[in-house]
């Protein structure tokens, strides 16, 4: 018998090894998370008046969450539908974005205050009432008896361990700035918490879905590299890809996020930001990204695509496990690209080459927390990445060369006008034709809004906030989608995509 348990024991402990893909002598830790230097990121500073210590507004709302009864707040306000987490989400995006900027710009007295913050919630326990995960397990679970309404616990303690994760990466970027009795001060802190909320999740597997901060796996990473720990960030990795293997199906979709009735647009592309978000870290810090979890990330974005121009067949394909969460109401409905994830598509392109569809609806709501500077799903802004400035760069060189020439051939003898934040294209011009030909039926489906009876068609820049306009954009776009004439589909294409660059240029 016991050479028997030997023999089990060492092939465990081969196969284990075999399976393995990241070595502890393959880490190394870069010093600020994301990345090995940070520097000045126009994404990350809003303006000047947000998204700084030199704001007396921003400087309030940290404040705010020194020493915040979240677990009270939580008890009057959230529901597992509708969790109201903004008191703490809202101030350690504040910071971080704030302490970011102020590194990146050498601003030594909004550093200084970034300390003293940093110091204060560590002094005041900040958050460290809120409920462990020891204690969620003796809870009931979300949704308990199919009530929305029913407390959802693991939210009280998923968000507290998540601010604490972001915590953590403030503390990154700022652990050069700490003197010996400052740095024990928020290292206390640190150990304190990460024994409550984050060390019973290490290598904990999930039951279901593919969530805020990898499940909690950002959090380990950070604390890795706060306390130097290469093996510990090692062994994380390999847990996480081997988890992220098993919840991501071979097609895309993502165990339990991309079920979840009419949010499931949603959550999936929520998975797959946090999911992208993880490999980019494991990979800028020595992990070789398994091939078969990378086509399964490259599948998930092209459900992601799915998913925006054709909703039908997105949610048609079935599940086969239990789905206590899935929301039918349409009234809870979020059809559309999750609009905290507003860097994905800088994300997919740079992870999995694959380049999101155009939706108006993520378009105009991803704006508002584009303002936040920080995504604190992943705790970082993936357009301040080396990568992501590299892609705006070469855009920003091919706009320049399009703004000065307006070397764009499809607008050549075609007639346009500028009126705020709308292109309108005369489709009564030859070159426009396969477009006139669908205006009827286009006016039938989408209505006038963006049509001009007079042969007038009008498109919808980017930037626009008008929701109304950007909706009945995505109406267009979808109908040419659904319209089996690829001619009239790309020439609608190619013209949406040039309107951008014709507007700069016309409004400069």
């Amino acid at each position: 018998m016991k050479k028997l348990l030997v023999i089990v024991v060492l092939g465990l402990f081969i196969a284990s090894q075999g399976q393995a893909k990241v070595k502890t002598k393959d880490i190394n830790f870069p010093g600020k998370f994301y990345t090995t230097e940070i520097k000045s990121c126009k994404a990350s500073a809003y303006n000047e008046w947000h998204n700084s210590f030199s704001v007396r507004n921003d400087i309030r709302l940290v404040k705010g969450l020194i020493g915040y009864d979240w677990p009270a707040d939580w008890e009057k306000n959230s529901t597992s539908i509708m969790p109201i987490h903004k008191n703490i989400t809202d101030p350690i995006k504040m910071l971080m974005v704030a302490t970011h900027n102020a590194i990146g710009n050498n601003e030594q007295d909004n550093i200084k205050i970034a300390k003293n913050f940093l110091i204060e919630l560590a002094e005041t326990d900040t958050l460290y009432d809120s409920i462990g995960f020891d204690d969620v397990k003796k809870k009931p679970t979300c949704y308990a008896g199919g009530d929305v309404n029913a407390p959802c616990w693991y939210h009280q303690y998923g968000f507290a361990r998540d601010a604490f994760g972001n915590y953590m990466i403030t503390a990154l970027w700022l652990k050069d700035e700490l003197n010996e009795q400052e740095f024990k001060i928020v290292d206390k802190y640190i150990e304190k918490m990460y024994k409550k909320f984050v060390k019973p999740i290490e290598f904990h597997k999930e039951e279901q879905g593919f969530y805020q901060m990898a499940n909690g796996g950002t959090a380990i990473l950070v604390y890795a590299s706060w306390t130097n720990n290469k093996k510990l960030a090692a062994k994380e990795i390999n847990f996480r890809f081997k988890e992220m293997d098993r919840l991501f199906y071979e097609d895309g979709y993502i165990n339990n996020n991309s079920f979840r009735g009419t949010k499931a647009q949603h959550y999936h592309s929520m998975g797959l930001n946090i999911a992208l978000g993880y490999v980019y870290i494991a990979d800028l810090w020595g992990a070789e990204i398994p091939k078969k979890l990378h086509n399964k990330l490259v599948k998930a974005s092209e459900v992601a695509n799915l998913a925006i121009t054709d909703w039908d067949k997105f949610t048609s394909r079935k599940y086969s496990g239990t789905q206590h969460n899935k929301i039918s109401s349409k009234d809870s409905a979020r059809m559309h690209t999750h609009h905290m994830a507003f860097a994905l598509d800088t994300l997919m392109k740079v992870i999995t080459g694959v380049e999101l569809e155009h939706d108006a609806v993520y378009l105009q709501k991803r704006t508002y927390h584009m303002k936040d500077g920080i995504d604190d799903l992943i705790g970082f802004n993936p357009n301040c990445t080396p990568e992501a400035l590299a892609l705006a760069n070469k855009a920003k060189q091919e706009a320049k060369g399009i703004s000065v020439d307006l070397e764009l051939p499809i607008f050549d003898d075609v007639e346009y006008t500028l009126e705020g934040q709308i292109l309108k294209i005369n489709i009564g011009e030859p070159k426009m034709k396969p477009l006139m030909q669908h205006m009827g039926a286009l006016l039938m489906k989408c209505g006038s809004g963006l049509i001009d009876t007079s042969g007038w068609l009008s498109f919808v820049s980017s930037d626009s906030d008008d929701i109304k306009n950007a909706r009945n954009q995505n109406c267009h776009y979808d109908y040419f989608q659904k319209s089996n004439d690829s001619e009239a589909l790309e020439l609608f294409k190619a013209v949406l995509s040039g309107t951008d660059s014709v507007l700069d240029y016309l409004q400069k």
